[in-house]
């Protein structure tokens, strides 16, 4: 089986890797410049599954004592969008990161 595949000509693969090829070119847009309203944000049906989600993270309580004890200290007002550059996550987990630190203080 393993040599089968070595000794193959990559004209075999080709459809199957174009196939890949397609679906990596798939142009996602980010998420990250999208102006939020939180007041508006958390009166929505979806708002508990979000803060479900993101506090399925393993990283979540760490991300949200750091959040509160190191970033809210220095720049209070950050925005969620700031925030998810700076942690390296999804603007929708640091949308709940966020609100949960400032809940907390």
């Amino acid at each position: 089986m393993k040599q089968e595949r070595l000794t193959r000509q990559p004209s075999e693969d080709a459809s199957v890797s174009g196939k890949k090829a397609r679906a990596l070119r798939t142009k996602t847009n980010s998420t990250r410049h999208i102006e939020i309203n939180l007041a508006d944000f958390k009166t929505h049906p979806l708002w508990d599954i979000l803060v479900e989600t993101a506090r399925e993270n393993p990283r979540y309580a760490s991300l949200t004592g750091y959040t509160r004890e190191i970033i809210l200290a220095k720049t209070p007002d950050i925005s969620p969008q700031e925030l998810a550059g700076r942690l390296s996550v999804t603007l929708g987990e640091s949308i709940v990161i966020l609100d949960d630190a400032k809940s907390e203080e």
